[in-house]
Formats: C-alpha cells, structure tokens, sequence
C-alpha cells in the first residue's frame, strides 16, 4: 500500500512559513531543537487529515492554552478578539490585513478531500434565506473605526476546493461543537508527550480494541518494559462526578489486578504508544516526544513493533524526538525491517526552517559515525 503523505508542503502555518518535505516513508521520526517546528509538522498532518475539523482546530488551540479560558468561556468574539487565531498563522499577523493566509497540502495515498487546506481569516455577516431556512455567511470588509454591527470575522477555510466558514466564536467559547457536517473517512490518532500521566484519557481508544486480538498486541508490548503484565483492561466511568477510567494490569508479581500506573511511565506510554496504533489501523499515527519514560535499552525492540505493526495494521506513522537513544532505536529497528523508515531532521536558520532528510541507507551511517541529527 502506498504511504497516505509521500510528500507535504506548509506554507504560512506557525513558525513553517515555507516548508517542503518529499519521500516520507511508512514510518517517520522527526528530530530537531526545541522550537524548531516539530510539533507543528505533526499540527498540520492533523488538520489536513481530518479535513480542518473544529474539533481538531479546538483541541490544538486547547493544548496549546490558546482558547478562552473557562472563566471567559462564554464570552463573545469583537473586532479585536482575533489574537486565538492569530497564532496559526506565520509571525501572528494583525488579522485584518487581508494577505494572511496559510495553507497544507500533501502527495500520496490521502482521498482527494484531504490533500488540500487553505485558511484566511475573513469578515462576514449572516444572511438567512426564510423561504428554505437555510443560513449561509457572505463577506464583507471590516472596517475598524466604525461600528461593524453583525459582521463577525471567522475562519474561511478551503477544503480541496470546497468552502467552509468557521465563526471565531465557534473555537473560543466553551460550548458543545455542532456534528461535523463530513466525518474524516482516514483514522488520524495523535498523542501528546505526556499522555503516560493520565491513562483515563485512553479509555475510548480501550473500547474501540477491546475483547479483539488488538489486546494481545497491548500486552505483548507492555512485556517489553515489564515482563511480569499478564493482562490489561479499563474499569470506571466517563462520568463527571467519577474519577474517569483507570488502566488496570494483572501480574505475576500481585495477588490481585493492580492499577497500571504501579509499573512507571515507561509502562504507561508505551500502552499509549500500542493503543493508539491498534486504532490508527489503515490511517495516521502522530506521536509527540515519543521517548518520553522509555529507557534507552528498550527503544529498539520498541521500535521494532511500532515498524511491525505499522506493516500489520497498515498505518503510516509520524514521530517526534530529541533523544540520541531514540533516533539509534529507530536506525537498528530501520535496518531489520522491510518498510520504509525515514529520518527527518529540522534545523532553523535565520528564521528558515530546513528540513534534512535521511534514508535506513543514511541512517547507518549517522548511527556508526555519531552524526548529530537532534
């Protein structure tokens, strides 16, 4: 099967003002220096797969403590609110200037939908046509020295060519997003770099593999770190007023199941690590400082099953690192394996983020000469 990205380009997004990278494989780890625009990479890759859903926009913004906050949560977006909007866009320009723009496209395997993605910031006004009851928004110009009455600004989104306007509103209040009106048809799982620290929040990625042969997969990698886990599962509610779901592990080690957080981080993110990737089946996996808790001496077997999986599975994988460790894990893991594993190194320069790719050819070189790819 053909990797769903072979290629990306990001113009205007954050800190990528202009990047272009060819040749991903089936698995990718990318490493630079801390604000280099690693993160952002994995950002775009989402927003693009999943077809620049709210909810995807919002739970950046939220991660990125960008949002309005719960205090001001119902707050209404005015003229100048645009600041939560801003920070998307290269050098967070004064978003009334009508060039700010960014835009994500990719090469290779995605549907046709969700290989382009362009965004500006625009100003419309709601017109609502009673006879079909259908609300549509059409633009108009701001004008900042006088009352703009019911315009609004909103996000003009470009989808593959079809339109969609987003009202800031929409990503600043704290408020139930509507049902998006087209569901992203690839899987596109992301985990942050401290997910190890609260497993509740992987309960809905449990449901989704319990009770099938995905479960044995978890197991078999948390035997990687502890070799004592027999068995996993997830006990409690979702409920407000309840503590939320909590992974649980029987072991060789205790009489009874104990919680999964008794075996470390190193345990915890890697059951993050494998979940996600059972659930990520024939789409995206993107993971953020994927090293985080994991000893050096476990990073090649690690490694090994992320690249056996992503074959099985059929999941094209993007990682993130600053770990020498990692990246050797990764190298020797390339090596045994028959699908592609490509290196990406960011390096900014002057303000130009250049982007350094290596083959598993290049990789051994890197790995036996101790070339710096951090």
């Amino acid at each position: 099967m053909p990797e769903l990205i072979k290629d990306l380009a990001i113009k205007g997004y954050r800190g990528l003002s202009d990047l272009s990278v060819r040749g991903f494989g089936r698995v990718n780890l990318i490493t630079g220096k801390n604000n280099s625009g690693k993160s952002t990479i994995l950002e775009c890759i989402r927003l693009l797969v999943t077809g620049g859903s709210i909810q995807t926009f919002k739970d950046i913004m939220d991660y990125r403590e960008e949002s309005a906050s719960s205090g001001d949560g119902d707050r209404i977006a005015g003229p100048f609110s645009l600041s939560p909007l801003s920070n998307l866009f290269s050098g967070c320009p004064d978003l009334h200037a009508p060039d700010s723009f960014f835009s994500i496209s990719a090469e290779g395997g995605l549907p046709s939908p969700f290989m382009n993605l362009s965004a500006r910031i625009g100003w419309f006004v709601r017109n609502l046509d009673s006879a079909r009851q259908v609300m549509s928004f059409e633009p108009v110009a701001p004008d900042l020295f006088e009352d703009v009455g019911e315009s609004f600004p909103a996000l003009d989104l470009s989808i593959a060519g079809r339109k969609r306007v987003i009202p800031l509103d929409r990503f600043v209040r704290r408020m139930p997003n509507r049902i998006e009106p087209d569901p992203a048809t690839v899987p596109c799982v992301y985990l942050d770099p401290f997910s190890s620290r609260s497993t509740y929040q992987l309960g809905a990625l449990w449901d989704a593999i319990a009770l099938t042969d995905a479960e044995q997969e978890v197991v078999r990698a948390l035997k990687v770190v502890s070799h004592d886990i027999e068995a996993v599962s997830m006990i409690g509610s979702d409920d407000r007023g309840g503590r939320g779901r909590t992974a649980i592990a029987k072991s060789k080690r205790f009489a009874s199941p104990v919680p999964l957080r008794t075996f470390g981080d190193g345990v915890n993110r890697l059951f993050g690590v494998v979940l996600s990737l059972c659930n990520a089946r024939n789409g995206i996996l993107l993971v953020d400082e994927i090293e985080n808790g994991l000893h050096y001496s476990v990073q090649e077997e690690i490694w090994g099953m992320i690249f056996r999986l992503s074959k099985e599975l059929n999941v094209q994988v993007f990682a993130t690192s600053h770990s020498w460790d990692c990246v050797n894990g990764f190298q020797a893991a390339a090596i045994e394996s028959p699908q592609d594993g490509v290196l990406l190194r960011i390096t900014k320069r002057d303000g130009e983020v250049i982007p350094t790719r290596f083959s598993e050819a290049e990789l051994a070189i890197v790995s036996r000469d101790k070339i710096e790819v951090r």
